[in-house]
Formats: structure tokens, C-alpha cells, sequence
């Protein structure tokens, strides 16, 4: 047993030690805790679902700076990061059939959302597209980049000079 006198006690010392700790912690911060549930429990945006023109008008305003007008990650920043080749991708995947190509859309899908390594490589970009565009966005733009077609929401655009 331990008894208040008794600090050479290992039982003793260790919640001495454990409740020392606390010493400094603001208790308000305490307060906060009791929030966590219900923030992590508030529903996330309801996002209207974008064209086609409007995810390539997304692609040119947020994507364009390490992916390249045409997808294929040729700019400084996308040779820097390592940034995806949209048009090698797409012609992998012609290659693959059945769950190994859903799983190229899923992983894409997937990191659009959530982005690269913190959001520091890549931001993600869940706030702004839903699950359905960003899925819609790899199916329909992305997997379908070719080399020197740029991706923009104006068709008269679409080769590069």
C-alpha cells in the first residue's frame, strides 16, 4: 500500500510523477476536451456535384502548378515532388484489367481527397470536391491525359503551342 508519507514506494512515486505532470496544464484547456466528440461528430460540407468543364476549370486553377497543362508533371515543381505523369498513368492503366485498374481509380480518388504526406507534398482537396468528383475527375480528365493536350474546360484550347 501506498500512504502519502511513503514516496520510496515505486507505486507511490510513479502517480506522484504522473499527477506532477499536470502542473502548468491550463485547466480550461480541459474544457476543450470535452468538445472532441462533438466536432468530430459535425457533418462535413454538402458539395454540389461538378461538371465535367467544372473539374477541368478546378484542374487549371489548383492542379496545373506541379501536374502541367497537359497532366504530364513536367513543370519545376512537378519534377521537384515527384509529381504524377496523368498521361503515363492513363496508359498503364490501358494495359491493366478488372480490380488492379479500379484500385489505380481508388488510389487516385483517395489521394485527391486526402493529399500527400500532411498536405505538404500535396494538399487534399476534400472541402472543395466530393467523393463523386474527385472519382469523376480521375475517370473522365485525368486517365484520359495525353502528352501536348492540355486539360481546360475550353475545347478550342486543347493543344498545346
Amino acid at each position: 500500500m501506498c500512504s502519502m508519507g511513503q514516496t520510496n514506494v515505486p507505486d507511490c512515486r510513479s502517480r506522484t510523477n504522473f499527477l506532477h505532470s499536470f502542473r502548468g496544464f491550463p485547466l480550461g484547456c480541459l474544457g476543450l476536451l470535452a468538445l472532441l466528440p462533438v466536432v468530430s461528430a459535425a457533418q462535413p460540407p454538402v458539395l454540389k456535384t461538378k461538371s465535367i468543364q467544372e473539374l477541368k476549370a478546378f484542374y487549371e486553377q489548383n492542379c496545373i502548378r506541379c501536374h502541367g497543362r497537359d497532366g504530364a508533371a513536367r513543370t519545376p515543381e512537378g519534377k521537384k515532388l515527384g509529381g504524377m505523369d496523368f498521361s503515363q498513368a492513363a496508359k498503364d492503366l490501358r494495359a491493366m484489367n478488372g480490380p488492379a485498374s479500379e484500385r489505380v481509380v481508388q488510389t487516385m480518388t483517395r489521394t485527391i481527397q486526402k493529399g500527400i504526406f500532411f498536405g505538404l507534398a500535396m494538399p487534399g482537396w476534400k472541402d472543395q470536391l466530393s467523393q463523386e468528383d474527385a472519382t469523376l475527375m480521375v475517370r473522365e480528365i485525368l486517365l484520359k491525359a495525353e502528352p501536348g493536350k492540355i486539360i481546360t474546360p475550353d475545347p478550342a484550347q486543347s493543344r498545346l503551342k
